[in-house]
């Protein structure tokens, strides 16, 4: 289940709280990687990955009670997901637009393309032609 559109509170104790907002369910695999997952809940909310990036924490349950965990990489996304299997997983969703500005746009790949090669120009035709000089001997 995710929850999202409003804002999380999570007390001194990590318990998280919620109030408002929407909520939506998403199946996933459990074998999905943190940067796909954050792809999937992009999509499901109908959101531009391409300008719009997420954070995500999960309402992790401990003992009788339930504390916040931030999912930050694919460890503690595979844990997480690992639980949906016994439980329902409950994920706080707080999407924020990229900041990008137009000076840092740079082409794809423009650095994977870079050489440190310096190229010398170097005219192959130095002297007259071959048909040149046989035209002069024909004169």
């Amino acid at each position: 289940m995710l929850l999202y559109g409003d804002e999380l509170q999570v007390d001194d104790k990590f318990v998280p709280s919620y109030f408002g907002g929407r909520n939506r369910l998403l199946h996933v695999p459990r074998n999905i990687n943190l940067e796909q997952l954050k792809l999937r809940i992009l999509r499901a909310l109908k959101y531009d990955s391409t300008k719009f990036s997420m954070n995500l924490v999960c309402r992790v349950p401990v003992g009788n009670e339930f504390v916040a965990s931030h999912v930050e990489d694919d460890d503690v996304c595979e844990v997480l997901l690992c639980q949906t299997e016994t439980k329902f997983l409950i994920m706080y969703v707080d999407v924020e637009e990229k900041n990008i500005s137009e000076d840092s746009i740079e082409p794809p790949n423009s650095e994977r393309y870079a050489t440190s090669t310096q190229v010398e120009r170097v005219d192959v035709v130095t002297s007259p032609s071959r048909v040149e000089a046989i035209e002069e001997a024909l004169h």
